[in-house]
């Protein structure tokens, strides 16, 4: 067993920072024995680290994974070939990892495939190279639930800013609640899961990769989809168990090119994958996507809009009357108040 399986402490790991203090810097946990209670193996858990020239972050990341001091952990780190101080801070800790690589990639999405590529275990998450797990017992967390049947295992996570004060008007993009295939389908009235803090049973996992390269956000949107559309056991657990940093670069809040529309990436994914519907509901659900993005684009519109222009809108789309955002856009328009 290499010490990568270990349940590491800090006296294992090269020392901090002089400048950091706190968790997982200076802060030891409480490793778990290496087997249970019964005398069985703790269920193998796989992370993935996809990076490109993260150093100022990624040293947390890979600390507050290896100081989980869960003893059957298989982390991976996939780096798109940095050019900042990033690999020299996983050369720092190479080897306690089962896994790494940098070299030039197709993105974020085709680093998390190749990632996966390498997972042997039996529960699944990626963890970017900017987020970081709050607390030392989150795995071990994980693993139990997992023990007790669940496939998909929901924490939560919070939004952090640089000084690591929490984000309060991003509170509730972390937080954890029931979904199915159906409702997360609805892209304009459920809120995302926090996928740092989100871990999947492999044997779900399995039917889900490769995720689309061409994807630039919203590569799990398309990965929970697909492992919702198989219906898993879910919990929902109202822990924070990754902070998420923004820090100004992050996709989430519009780091990407001009020409690049949400939008449209998310509704591709989510007419992609309700193509596993029976026919009348496809058809439903196309209709739906259809008139969404077109209230959307008058929401947007950066001019007033008359009666007439959503008139016209209403005649040429009937199936806009079913919608009271419609009708509440209307209204804004109506009233000035845009």
């Amino acid at each position: 067993m290499s010490i990568a399986y270990q349940s590491l402490t800090m006296k294992n790991l090269p020392s901090p920072p002089p400048d950091k203090t706190g968790w997982p810097w200076t802060e030891d946990n409480q490793p778990l024995p290496q087997r249970m209670t019964d005398g069985s193996e703790w269920p193998k858990i796989s992370i993935v680290t996809p990076s490109y020239n993260y150093g100022r972050f990624i040293e947390e990341t890979i600390r507050s994974v290896l100081l989980q001091g869960y003893p059957n952990l298989e982390y991976i780190i996939i780096d798109g070939g940095s050019t900042d101080e990033t690999i020299n801070i996983i050369k720092k800790y190479e080897k306690y990892l089962s896994n790494w690589v940098s070299e030039p990639d197709k993105g974020q999405t085709d680093a998390i495939n190749k990632g996966y590529e390498h997972c042997s275990g039996d529960i699944f998450v990626w963890l970017n190279a900017d987020d970081a797990y709050a607390i030392s017992n989150c795995l071990q967390r994980v693993a139990e639930f997992y023990m007790q049947g669940y496939q998909l295992i929901c924490g939560e996570f919070c939004a952090l800013d640089l000084n690591g004060n929490e984000i309060i008007e991003y509170r509730d993009f972390g937080k954890s609640y029931p979904v199915n295939f159906d409702k997360y389908l609805k892209f304009w009235s459920c809120r995302h899961l926090p996928q740092p803090a989100v871990f999947v049973a492999t044997e779900l996992a399995n039917k889900c990769f490769p995720l689309d390269i061409k994807l630039q956000v919203v590569m799990d949107y398309q990965f929970f989809l697909r492992v919702l559309s198989q219906k898993p056991k879910v919990i929902s657990v109202n822990q924070k168990w990754v902070n998420f940093k923004y820090h100004g670069q992050n996709k989430c809040l519009g780091n990407l090119s001009e020409d690049f529309n949400e939008l449209s990436e998310i509704s591709h994914v989510a007419l992609l994958e309700a193509s596993q519907l029976p026919w009348v509901f496809r058809k439903n659900f196309e209709i739906d996507t259809g008139d969404y993005k077109i209230i959307h684009s008058l929401i947007r519109s950066t001019k007033p809009l008359t009666f007439f222009q959503f008139f016209f809108q209403l005649i040429s789309r009937p199936t806009l009357a079913r919608w009271p955002l419609f009708w509440k856009t209307f209204a804004k328009n109506l009233l000035g108040k845009r």
